[in-house]
């Protein structure tokens, strides 16, 4: 008796001590709660007491969304582990909380490198590949515009102009449209296009820049569509070549892409409008897409993307070996760990700006702290009584 009674306050601390820890670990971000499975103990077909057979880790239930406003803060909606580099080992965490180092790694708080998939000289991802999460925070210096996608509906039904086209003159011209463009040194200048119907499917463009025409042969462009509505002259790939020369800048040669512009009796409509290039930037901070793209922003409202972040999950998350710092690490039991990318096949998205907290039920917590203490006193008094059995046992021999 006094063995089974010694068991039975032994695995009711060990539930106590699995009690406790949830309880203390109730603000954790990412923790998982415990508890400890019994399981009957029989030696040789004899009663032994109880034992902890088990102390399983609840994956199942997620924990609530904590709001930070912090762009490196990450929650996973869904099935998934962040992995992150513990001196070059693996682990596995659902703790979000990251920041920058100051050599710009995305770390979490115990200097543990995110890892992901980075990008090449050329700024495209590099698939496959698990390596270090860093941040570029160089400011990005003005690019000049090159290409200008412009695409429009030009009216079929619009007047025939007949008089001098004069841009100060709203009658001589049907249609006019700005867009803004950056010089080498990322000042901004705005180029009209002004467009003036000839009868049937023939158009003039005519082009300023801050209110000035462009020098011949650049000033002017003919635009003709076939009796489909679509884009005949210029030719595809449907480029008008322009030159502008702002001061103490470099010469601006650039197109202007009409693919797509067609002639229908419908209204004048601009379906795009879009010139690449932008003046000097900053950087300004991150940003994490659902998908788990990194982007650095800039002041210009440029972003450069950095990498993406990679989830991890296991065919048996059970099987995880349990680490300091809310870390699981990969075991025979668990697994080999299977990669993606957030919000593909079976993993969760990220959101940005939150974390995922501690999935601890206070409340039944306390019911379990009252069970396993009744359970305590209740070994305990076994033991006593056993004792007052060989108490009266001794004093009758």
């Amino acid at each position: 008796m006094f063995n089974i009674g010694l068991s039975g306050l032994k695995t009711t601390q060990k539930a106590l001590e699995v009690t406790s820890n949830n309880i203390a670990n109730s603000a954790t971000a990412g923790f998982k709660s415990g508890s400890a499975e019994f399981a009957a103990v029989y030696n040789g077909g004899q009663r032994g007491g109880v034992g902890v057979s088990d102390i399983k880790e609840n994956f199942a239930r997620e924990g609530n969304v904590v709001n930070t406003g912090s762009a490196l803060d990450l929650a996973i909606t869904g099935k998934g582990f962040f992995v992150v580099s513990e001196n070059g080992r693996m682990a596995y965490t659902q703790a979000g909380q990251f920041g920058l180092d100051k050599e710009q790694h995305i770390v979490n708080a115990s200097g543990n490198r995110l890892q992901g998939y980075g990008i090449d000289a050329n700024g495209n991802l590099i698939p496959g590949v698990l390596t270090d999460l860093k941040v570029e925070a160089a400011n990005i210096p003005a690019e000049a515009t090159t290409e200008i996608g412009f695409a429009l509906n030009l009216s079929s039904a619009s007047d025939v102009i007949a008089v001098p086209f004069d841009p100060l003159d709203g009658s001589s011209y049907n249609y006019s449209q700005s867009t803004e463009m950056f010089d080498s040194l990322g000042n901004s200048h705005t180029l009209t296009q002004y467009f003036v119907h000839n009868g049937g499917g023939n158009w003039d463009a005519h082009y300023y820049v801050n209110g000035t025409a462009l020098p011949a042969p650049f000033d002017t462009a003919a635009l003709s569509f076939d009796v489909n509505g679509q884009l005949t002259v210029p030719a595809a790939p449907a480029n008008i070549a322009l030159e502008f020369a702002p001061a103490g800048a470099a010469l601006m040669s650039f197109n202007v892409n009409m693919t797509a512009s067609t002639q229908f009796g419908s209204g004048f409509n601009i379906y795009s409008n879009d010139a690449n290039g932008y003046t000097a930037g900053e950087f300004a901070g991150v940003s994490i897409a659902e998908t788990g793209q990194v982007f650095a922003t800039f002041t210009n409202g440029e972003t450069k993307l950095q990498g993406q972040v990679v989830l991890a999950n296991f065919a048996n998350v059970n099987g995880l070996e349990t680490g300091n710092k809310t870390v699981w690490y990969a075991t025979n039991e668990s697994g080999a760990p299977l990669y993606g990318t957030p919000d593909s096949g079976n993993l969760g998205a990220l959101l940005s700006g939150a974390y995922i907290g501690s999935n601890v039920d206070i409340s039944e917590q306390l019911v379990d702290l009252m069970a396993f203490q009744q359970n305590y006193q209740a070994n305990a008094k076994t033991i006593s009584n056993a004792d007052e059995m060989m108490q009266i046992l001794f004093s009758a021999t």
